[in-house]
């Protein structure tokens, strides 16, 4: 996981010029509503719930029940609980967008490149959970670009050509390119088509041998989107002079890592040799009993 962003960060982000920042991993319902997550995603997402109190006296009951049972008196824990407000991350860009509500970019700030890789990512996949390529919480470097149509043009055919590199000439793999329904209609619960060809998602696929033959076993591993105004307007993130559009592109490390090692195996000597300048060997395990 490390070596994959390394890799990630050395071959794609730091490149292009792209600067890091950190954010909060707790996202407010008004940044959902605005993206339109708490709409299409409502079943997906994880709560949180603050404490109604951190007196003691107030959680007594609760502890001795604890301390009777051995177990968690949900009943009782509910009560102590004030309803949700926010939810853990689902994707890292709502946050970002919000970070920057408000604001006027200058005009020599543009495009503005950022990404953050410090926040993980929470998705209730319930039964769709399997393996590391679906789990409920994974790791992603989010990337953001916010410019000029015409930047992000650039930035799109850039990022690219990055991935491209990656792909065929560190992790060897063999992969396509498809266009598909963008993440933000999907996120929002809307199947649609964008009225400019240059708005929507492109998807890195790659082949998981293990999974089956050609035809069909591909795993979407890698994004790049451009979401037009859609999020500049919902936040009022504004330019100068210039009309800003945006876009994001993450990098999913588990998908990253479970295609290359279906495609690769375990066995370090079947690995690329310039995967293997970011990893070696695998460090050696722990025995069990």
């Amino acid at each position: 996981m490390r070596a994959m962003e390394r890799i990630a960060v050395e071959e794609v982000v730091k490149p292009l010029g792209f600067k890091e920042i950190v954010q909060p991993m707790h996202v407010s319902f008004e940044t959902w509503i605005k993206t339109g997550h708490l709409e299409g995603m409502p079943g997906e997402i994880y709560y949180i719930c603050e404490p109604k109190s951190r007196e003691s006296e107030e959680w007594e009951k609760f502890v001795d029940l604890l301390k009777i049972k051995r177990k968690v008196d949900e009943e009782e824990l509910m009560k102590n609980l004030k309803p949700p407000k926010e939810g853990v991350c689902y994707a890292q860009c709502p946050n970002i967008y919000a970070s920057l509500a408000g604001k006027t970019i200058a005009e020599d700030s543009l495009p503005l490149l950022i990404f953050d890789r410090s926040t993980p990512s929470d998705r209730y996949e319930a039964g769709g959970k399997h393996g590391i390529e679906r789990v409920d919480e994974f790791h992603r470097i989010e990337i953001v670009y916010i410019g000029t149509k015409e930047q992000l043009a650039e930035i799109r055919e850039k990022l690219i050509e990055r991935y491209r590199h990656v792909f065929d000439n560190i992790l060897d793999l063999e992969w396509r390119m498809a266009k598909v329904t963008p993440f933000y209609l999907q996120q929002a619960g809307i199947v649609g088509k964008e009225e400019d060809e240059l708005k929507g998602t492109i998807d890195f696929e790659a082949w998981l041998p293990y999974r089956g033959d050609r035809s069909k076993e591909w795993l979407e591993i890698q994004n790049v989107s451009i979401v037009g105004e859609k999020y500049v307007k919902a936040f009022n993130i504004k330019a100068q002079r210039s009309q800003l559009w945006s876009g994001c592109s993450g990098i999913g490390l588990e998908r990253w890592m479970v295609a290359f090692l279906a495609q690769k195996g375990l066995e370090t000597e079947n690995w690329p040799k310039a995967f293997k300048k970011y990893l070696p060997e695998l460090p050696e395990m722990p025995k069990f009993l």
